[in-house]
């Protein structure tokens, strides 16, 4: 009599047998980056996510509800680390002066943008991620980053920039300044890390 070996793993096989370094999420979140990237968000289906992924498309359904949140995930972890280094950066300006922090702001900022994988950082700038209604939960993560742009570029500048304290152009002018990196890399200007 043969024995029945079990199976390595729970549940059904994966399409691709040799994607099984990362998480399935993950594989999906990464699938979904670079197709969305490439194609744009409207250009993409499930079903490509899940071909790119290894993964069957009812697997999509079982991590993410939607396309849409698969888009919400990566818009908000495009921004999340940003903003949280911002609020670190902004914290110890108290050890350097205020230009230094705003330079090392920037260049932090820039660093995290041209290490993001498959330049997740494009997608914002998407017209059809724009149009979308996940746009706007991702709004207010960028909202928070260009206000500590904003509170650190006005230490920096002190008195030069009074009279326009307050107003929220001078962050989003940084912010997208340092952005700018996204298009230089998609033009292979600046090389992916």
């Amino acid at each position: 009599m043969s024995q029945i070996s079990p199976r390595p793993g729970r549940g059904r096989p994966r399409l691709l047998p040799g994607k099984i370094a990362a998480n399935p999420r993950d594989q999906i979140l990464a699938a979904a980056a670079e197709l969305f990237v490439s194609r744009g968000y409207a250009g993409t289906t499930t079903r490509e996510i899940a071909d790119g992924a290894g993964l069957r498309q009812a697997s999509i359904y079982y991590h993410f509800g939607s396309k849409e949140e698969i888009l919400a995930v990566l818009l908000e972890r495009s921004v999340q680390d940003r903003v949280e280094q911002a609020g670190k950066i902004e914290a110890g300006m108290g050890s350097v002066t205020p230009d230094v922090g705003l330079y090392a702001l920037a260049v932090s900022d820039m660093s995290a943008l041209v290490a993001m994988p498959y330049n997740i950082g494009m997608l914002y700038r998407l017209p059809d991620v724009i149009a979308s209604p996940v746009y706007d939960r991702y709004g207010h993560l960028r909202g928070d980053l260009v206000a500590g742009y904003s509170r650190v570029a006005e230490r920096a500048a002190g008195e030069r920039v009074a009279a326009s304290s307050g107003e929220p152009g001078l962050g989003e002018l940084l912010v997208q300044m340092v952005e700018s990196v996204v298009s230089l890399r998609r033009t292979r200007c600046v090389p992916d890390e």
